[in-house]
C-alpha cells in the first residue's frame, strides 16, 4: 500500500512539473520591462583592455549597488555583439531611473569602481555609449 502511495505521489509530481514546464512553453517570453519601466545599456569598447578584468569588476560593482543602493533596480552584466563590454539595466520608473543616476553620481566608491571598469579597457567613463529605453 506505501509503495503504491508513493509510486502514485512520484506519478503525480511528474506530471505537474512537465505540465508546469509546458504551460510555461505555450506563454512565450515574458515581456523584458512592463510599461514605464525604464532599460538602460552602457557599453564600453574594451578591445585595447583588459575586458575579463572589465567582467570582473562589472559584476563587482552589480554586487556593490545590490547591498548599497537607496533605489532598487536589476543589472545584468554582458558582451555585446562587437565584443565591446557592459551591463543592462532595468528600473521601476523614470523617477526611480533617475534616484539612481543621483545616487550613483554622489556615491564616490560607485564612481571610483566605474572609472576603474573604463580604465582596464583603456577608456574613460566618457567613452561609454549609455542609451535609456522606456518601455512601452
Amino acid at each position: 500500500m506505501l509503495k503504491n502511495f508513493i509510486l502514485l505521489k512520484i506519478l503525480l509530481l511528474s506530471y505537474f512539473s512537465f505540465s508546469m514546464g509546458h504551460l510555461d512553453h505555450e506563454k512565450g517570453l515574458h515581456p523584458v520591462a512592463k510599461s514605464g519601466q525604464m532599460i538602460v545599456t552602457y557599453q564600453g569598447d574594451c578591445s585595447k583592455g583588459n575586458a575579463k578584468k572589465a567582467m570582473l569588476l562589472i559584476d563587482k560593482i552589480i554586487t556593490y549597488e545590490k547591498k548599497n543602493s537607496p533605489i532598487k533596480y536589476s543589472s545584468a552584466p554582458g558582451t555585446w555583439s562587437d565584443n565591446s563590454i557592459g551591463a543592462v539595466d532595468l528600473h521601476d520608473s523614470e523617477d526611480a531611473m533617475n534616484k539612481a543616476f543621483d545616487w550613483q553620481s554622489k556615491d564616490k566608491k560607485w564612481s571610483d569602481m566605474f572609472n576603474g571598469i573604463a580604465k582596464s579597457c583603456g577608456i574613460t567613463t566618457d567613452d561609454f555609449d549609455i542609451n535609456i529605453m522606456k518601455a512601452k
